[in-house]
């Protein structure tokens, strides 16, 4: 897959994601190209940040003289989650994090599936990570692989590596680094993996309907863990080592 195709299909899931749509509903933006679909999600973020701030900037100032389990039971019982995520773009992170910690783990995820990772990227880093590790759970339940690999971009590497480690389904992992924009960054971690885990993981890829997910991925792989994946797998199953080189065999490094 091209830098470019891969490129587009991010930007393409960025905007459903941003606008909570499903399906093909807007498959006509697939006529654009690569830099124009960015443009238009640099704008509709734009809008969704700082549009009716004359609504949302005074609403943050009062938050600050509630108390943050209030701040969340209004938002929670209340404003609902739309309506908490605009206002967490115009609080400092630490105090939308404060008030994030007091909701239920399903309105904390309701209301990051409204937020854009790459705007909240405080927020992400000031997380404890057991609040990051149980809403990666909800979200896994969901199904919303996409939206955990873009928080995952944004995420202090030490902790990408315990929720890595912490995934016990490794279609889903498999699922979460295809949806991770920087593929690179999560594959380093790949090379801490056991060999059983890493095995596991190309089982798991290449034997199912993830094939394509998983040659993505490896892409982006430099040439110490295409050679430890390449050893492991043909110590371990010789018919698995055939796909294996096939898959990568159309971007072997030099």
């Amino acid at each position: 897959m091209s830098n470019k195709h891969e490129q587009k299909e991010f930007e393409l899931k960025s905007i459903h994601n941003l606008l909570g749509v499903q399906g093909n509903d807007l498959s006509f933006l697939e006529k654009l190209e690569p830099e124009e679909i960015n443009k238009l999600r640099n704008q509709i973020i734009l809008y969704m940040q700082d549009g009716q701030k004359e609504i949302w900037v005074p609403m943050a100032k009062v938050s600050k003289f509630m108390p943050n389990f209030l701040n969340a039971k209004v938002s929670e019982d209340i404003l609902g989650p739309s309506i908490a995520a605009n206002l967490s773009y115009h609080l400092h992170p630490k105090d939308a994090i404060g008030i994030a910690g007091h909701f239920s783990i399903k309105f904390f995820c309701d209301v990051l599936e409204h937020l854009v990772p790459e705007k909240i990227e405080g927020m992400i880093n000031q997380s404890p990570f057991d609040l990051m590790r149980r809403a990666v759970n909800e979200l896994l339940t969901r199904r919303n692989f996409f939206l955990i690999g873009s928080l995952l971009d944004y995420t202090p590497i030490d902790s990408v590596e315990k929720i890595a480690k912490g995934i016990e389904n490794l279609g889903d992992l498999i699922s979460i680094t295809y949806n991770a924009r920087d593929k690179a960054r999560v594959l380093n971690l790949f090379k801490r993996f056991d060999d059983t885990k890493i095995y596991g993981v190309m089982v798991a890829g290449l034997n199912s309907n993830l094939s394509e997910e998983i040659k993505t991925i490896y892409e982006h792989a430099d040439e110490e863990l295409l050679e430890k994946t390449r050893r492991i797998i043909q110590a371990k199953d010789s018919s698995l080592l055939e796909k294996y080189n096939v898959m990568i065999s159309h971007f072997e490094k030099d």
